[in-house]
């Protein structure tokens, strides 16, 4: 039964990143890593990227920026890559990656997916005095399901955040990608969630970590349509 679980994001291409956090998630203990696709586009190797992943057995699902590569659209993207430049075994890979996987925890399930469920491109946020509501009808939907999943893992957002649902954990696991890399592990026998930041000398500094049975300090909300904009984001980017 898994009760340790690595989650990288985004990984747009960023190789040496993601070859130094399955290093180090590799001495975590963790049962399982996942990660939330969008291998394509960037400024490293989407072969070593690709390969990477591969070998290390990692639950990888799909991003909107591998079909737009496998569609030949958006091709105008910084750092884009072209099917004509990926070996046949590059593009089984992207073309195999599912939408949404779902894996069984020692709490419940665990849904992982890029936007939201089927829909790449979507993104939640519960809303800020400075930002805007994105609610999800599907969200609302495996919220409203007889037993529904525990935690949901997405990317896309390229923000490490949490965020509380009153039977769920929402993970954003962000993006190796830019100043802010890094990767989150979900630990369910201490029951917590931990971030960490890739630094650029090659070390990994811990950021935040939320207690999962402790949500005394954070908003708790039933689902997306009772989002209201009043939200102070549980970010995993920075230390406390």
């Amino acid at each position: 039964m898994i009760q340790k679980v690595g989650i990288i994001g985004d990984v747009h291409s960023e190789h040496q990143r993601l070859l130094r956090a399955l290093a180090w998630l590799e001495h975590q203990g963790v049962d399982a890593l996942i990660c939330t696709g969008d291998i394509a586009d960037g400024k490293g190797c989407i072969e070593q990227s690709w390969r990477a992943l591969h070998s290390a057995g990692v639950h990888t699902v799909s991003g909107n920026h591998d079909r737009w590569l496998l569609t030949e659209q958006n091709r105008h993207v910084r750092h884009a890559h072209f099917k004509s430049e990926l070996s046949e075994k590059a593009l089984a890979f992207l073309r195999q990656l599912p939408k949404v996987v779902r894996l069984s925890t020692s709490l419940g399930e665990l849904r992982l997916c890029h936007g939201v469920a089927e829909d790449d491109m979507a993104k939640v946020w519960p809303g800020t005095e400075s930002t805007n509501i994105r609610r999800s009808e599907a969200l609302d939907q495996w919220l409203s399901e007889p037993q529904p999943p525990r935690f949901v893992i997405n990317g896309h957002m390229h923000f490490r955040t949490l965020i509380d649902f009153d039977n769920c954990f929402l993970i954003n696991a962000g993006t190796l990608k830019g100043d802010w890399a890094g990767i989150t592990v979900l630990d369910l026998k201490a029951q917590e969630v931990a971030g960490f930041n890739l630094l650029d000398d090659g070390q990994v500094s811990a950021t935040r970590r939320y207690r999962l049975d402790d949500r005394e300090d954070r908003r708790i909300w039933p689902n997306t349509a009772a989002f209201d904009g009043r939200w102070h984001p549980t970010s995993m980017h920075r230390a406390a």
